[in-house]
C-alpha cells in the first residue's frame, strides 16, 4: 500500500508582468504556500479571486500547486 506524507498546498496567482522580445506575455507569479490541502478546489479559488482582484497587473491564471512524499507502508 502506498500512502501519502508531508501534503503541502500552495496557491498560485500567474501574473502578466509585460512581453518579451517576439511579443508573447512574460508571466510573474504570486505564490501563497502553507494552504490547508483539505481545503476544497472551490475554496481555494474564491480565495485566488479574492488576492486576483487587489493586483494592480492582469491575472493570466489562479492555480493550485499540491505537492507530497510517496512511500510504501508495510
Amino acid at each position: 500500500m502506498t500512502v501519502r506524507t508531508n501534503q503541502t498546498t500552495t496557491l498560485r496567482i500567474t501574473r502578466i508582468i509585460g512581453t518579451n522580445s517576439a511579443g508573447k506575455d512574460s508571466y510573474g507569479y504570486l505564490n501563497f504556500s502553507g494552504v490547508n490541502p483539505e481545503v476544497t478546489d472551490e475554496d481555494l479559488l474564491d480565495v485566488g479571486t479574492k488576492l486576483a482582484g487587489l493586483q494592480a497587473l492582469p491575472v493570466k491564471d489562479i492555480g493550485r500547486l499540491d505537492s507530497c512524499h510517496l512511500a510504501e507502508q508495510h
